[in-house]
């Protein structure tokens, strides 16, 4: 009986494995594009877009093979990082999408392809392929709405079986006829998907705004991002929410630092239509360090905490850039920079003020060029011997005192 049991599973893990090899691969069918331009996503909440007195009507919107491909893959980024390429034919959506999953052995992209075609009063899926695994039409259109019905995607699907009365694929056009008050439930199933954080949209759209005005020829700057969103949570929210503001406000940055590696650990239905690198002291990894802390001190899971952090600690590894004391001080400074967000009400509050009219990020994160970095186990041994040594401990309170120094960290409950 354990003998059956263990070939059993090691005939399991060897078909799972087999599925991820044909299924994943290192390079997507289709072309990646660097996301959605602003005007794109103007299109899409356009699109998307019902007017006070169309909530109680039915409505028909009518998209070409343009606005679909930006109103899918608007949807979709709300879920997971992704190429969609969309072709009306006939009577046929062609469909192609690449969604970006964590690194692994087998890849970064795993693919799917199929065809919906109209039939009478009826769009039936054909031709799934999910990588390079064809799926039978049959188990397809069986399967497709089993994992949608035990996935996430279950509340969404509920929404438009709800208020999409009909879908009619036309030789140049989808057409889709809704009730307008999709809107509402909507709202509401976005409401309760970041019920801790009701304002977090608001500050990546923020984001969005700022990256898009943004003079592509100066760097940005880590208070670029910082201080509009403080300055918004200041003068637009109450002050006994200020904890919860500040939370969301560095996710919010958090989300758009770390781009596509946040999104594989909170559902934040990230869109940015610009995605510059963020920079402190002409540098991108230092706002890098400064910002993981800071999440690691403010945030509510411990399993988001440990993720991030296990992931950063193994990104530098991987680059062999050695021990660096600039690294350590931006950490330090975050980790402060988050105790302080949250620590009470009245300091939150107060971080939000000094925050909303901070200019520049030597305010946020002291001097710290001329610490030692890039060190080997054999270098740093050579000159601190141990994290434990008094050379050490000495270089730490002087990091120390160069945060403490700034009026930001002397913020107190008293």
């Amino acid at each position: 009986m354990l003998k059956f049991l263990f070939y059993a599973l090691l005939s399991l893990a060897i078909l799972v494995v087999g599925l991820l090899f044909f299924a994943i691969d290192d390079t997507p069918l289709l072309k990646v594009h660097h996301g959605l331009n602003r005007e794109d996503i103007q299109r899409a909440k356009q699109l998307l877009h019902v007017l006070p007195d169309e909530r109680g009507q039915l409505k028909t919107v009518s998209l070409d093979q343009n606005d679909l491909n930006i109103a899918v893959s608007y949807l979709l980024n709300h879920f997971a990082e992704n190429t969609t390429q969309i072709q009306i034919v006939n009577d046929r959506l062609i469909v192609q999408i690449a969604v970006f999953v964590p690194k692994s052995p087998w890849g970064r992209y795993l693919d799917f392809s199929f065809n919906l075609r109209q039939t009478n009063d009826t769009i039936v899926l054909k031709s799934l392929k999910i990588g390079e695994i064809s799926i039978p039409d049959p188990a397809a259109n069986f399967l497709i709405p089993a994992l949608i019905h035990n996935s996430p995607l279950e509340q969404h699907w509920q929404v438009l079986s709800q208020y999409v009365k009909n879908v009619r694929i036309s030789p140049h056009a989808l057409e889709i006829s809704y009730l307008g008050s999709i809107v509402d439930a909507a709202k509401q199933l976005a409401i309760q998907k970041h019920r801790d954080y009701p304002n977090l949209h608001r500050y990546q759209q923020q984001i969005n705004e700022i990256v898009s005005q943004h003079d592509p020829d100066w760097r940005v700057s880590i208070t670029d991002l910082l201080q509009p969103l403080f300055l918004t949570a200041y003068e637009q929210t109450l002050a006994e929410d200020a904890i919860q503001e500040n939370r969301a406000i560095i996710i919010a940055v958090g989300s758009y630092i770390y781009k596509h590696d946040l999104r594989r650990y909170l559902p934040l239905g990230l869109v940015y239509s610009k995605e510059y690198p963020v920079f402190a002291y002409k540098r991108i990894d230092i706002p890098q360090h400064f910002i993981a802390s800071a999440l690691l001190a403010i945030i509510d899971s411990s399993l988001l905490g440990e993720q991030i952090g296990i992931d950063k600690e193994l990104g530098d590894a991987q680059k062999g850039s050695g021990f660096s004391f600039i690294d350590l001080a931006a950490d330090r400074t975050g980790t402060r920079f988050g105790q302080i967000a949250i620590a009470s009400v009245k300091e939150a509050r107060e971080l939000q003020r000094i925050m909303s009219s901070t200019k520049d990020y030597s305010s946020v994160i002291p001097e710290l060029q001329d610490l030692p970095e890039n060190m080997d186990e054999k270098t740093f041994a050579s000159k601190f011997k141990s994290v434990e040594s008094p050379a050490y401990n000495e270089l730490i309170q002087e990091i120390d005192a160069r945060i403490i120094a700034l009026p930001l960290y002397q913020i107190t409950g008293s």
